[in-house]
């Protein structure tokens, strides 16, 4: 098959100086196609951050050096903590104590009621936040329906207003 005559041959090396055309006795540099960065819009010399460093690699301690005391002490009033600590709590007291009830070894009822605790305040928040979102959802669903619904009542008082404006207009002439 012939190749494609419609798309230019592009050289795959740039040409010697000594090929340009009027360059007999001179030596010019070989203008060629720009090598390819890693990241297009980088600027040439510069490094991954502005300060021309390289970035840090996050650890466990750089982690630990963030949490603050005031996080412990206001995780009550982040949405849905509050209900997902109620409901381990009280999934713990009922799995621990029904195991213990039945005759289960202390540390094997206290185990389950980790457990319960566990996976209950991880469920009811998991919960409570899908509620969150639903109820979002329905909220924006509203106010898209108010303003439309704000959209056709202006149209409407338009035309009023214009069919008055053409019946007084008539009425004047």
């Amino acid at each position: 098959m012939a190749a494609d005559s419609r798309e230019p041959e592009v050289p795959s090396q740039p040409l010697p100086a000594s090929k340009l055309a009027g360059s007999e006795e001179k030596t010019y540099d070989t203008f060629s196609y720009p090598a390819t960065r890693e990241n297009a819009n980088s600027l040439p010399g510069a490094n991954n951050t502005s300060a021309g460093g390289k970035p840090t690699q996050a650890g466990i301690v750089d982690a630990l050096k963030m949490i603050r005391l005031s996080d412990f002490k206001e995780v009550h009033k982040k949405p849905c903590t509050r209900e997902g600590f109620l409901t381990g709590i009280g999934a713990a007291f009922g799995v621990g104590g029904i195991r213990a009830i039945l005759g289960a070894p202390v540390f094997t009822a206290c185990s389950w009621a980790v457990g319960a605790f566990a996976f209950g305040s991880f469920a009811m928040h998991e919960f409570c936040q899908r509620k969150r979102k639903l109820e979002k959802a329905g909220i924006e669903r509203v106010n898209a329906a108010l303003s439309q619904k704000r959209i056709n009542e202006e149209k409407k008082r338009e035309e009023v207003r214009k069919t008055r404006r053409k019946a007084k207009q008539e009425a004047d002439q």
